[in-house]
């Protein structure tokens, strides 16, 4: 699911995230390539597992997550059960 401007919690306690970069706490989230140097000479980079990157929308920065990341709609603000 590829959201923008989403709210983000991660890990099992759904902490929520902010940007250690600039505090900001909507993200667009998109699909990054883990590429590794035996799978490109290969010519098989599409078999590379992907991590979710989130670019806060404030600075710009990249956050990269290999999972636990859970995005949601600002107008819903947080769920109830989160640290």
């Amino acid at each position: 699911m590829s959201q923008s401007g989403a709210l983000v919690t991660f890990g099992a306690g759904r902490h929520p995230f902010t940007c250690p970069i600039c505090q900001g706490n909507l993200f667009s989230q998109r699909e990054i390539k883990l590429n590794t140097t035996g799978a490109e000479f290969f010519n098989m980079g599409w078999a590379n597992q992907s991590a979710t990157g989130l670019v806060c929308e404030k600075c710009g920065y990249l956050h990269t997550f290999v999972s636990g990341v859970e995005l949601w709609k600002p107008e819903g603000g947080y769920p109830k059960n989160t640290d």
